[in-house]
């Protein structure tokens, strides 16, 4: 089964570095990317028309026009669930502001993007369950 994840970074250089380091731990996965609040809840609702949905999102917490925040909650309001954002400017209150707009977490940037990696990717196959075909239906 094909994983689907959303990066909103306005650092092109991160959507890069994440889809690397996702490629060591996930062999089958889809990486949607989007540069601004915008884009992404344009990408979503797109996705949603057609039926598809999303495993995760990552979303960066400081972005120009509309940061991370004003963007998980326009995405938490479409019904996007797992979204977990990305800051390199950590304080409790950021956490907690994610937590009330309806962000699952909040994960550091300095604490390397390969951590970021093997997390999203513990994270998502934890959202699925395995797929077997042993025994009859």
């Amino acid at each position: 089964m094909t994983f689907k994840i959303l990066v909103v970074d306005d650092e092109p250089a991160i959507h890069e570095v994440l889809h690397v380091y996702l490629k060591r731990f996930l062999d089958d996965f889809v990486l949607f990317v989007a540069s601004t609040g915008q884009e992404a809840i344009d990408k979503v609702t797109q996705m949603m028309a057609n039926g598809q949905s999303l495993d995760i999102v990552l979303m960066d917490m400081k972005m120009p026009s509309m940061d991370g925040i004003e963007c998980t909650r326009k995405l938490s309001k479409l019904g996007i669930k797992n979204i977990h954002l990305l800051t390199a400017y950590f304080d409790p209150e950021s956490a907690k502001q994610a937590a009330e707009v309806g962000a699952k977490g909040v994960m550091k940037k300095s604490e390397g993007f390969v951590s970021v990696a093997r997390k999203v990717a513990d994270m998502i196959r934890g959202t699925r369950a395995p797929t077997t075909s042993a025994g009859p239906n």
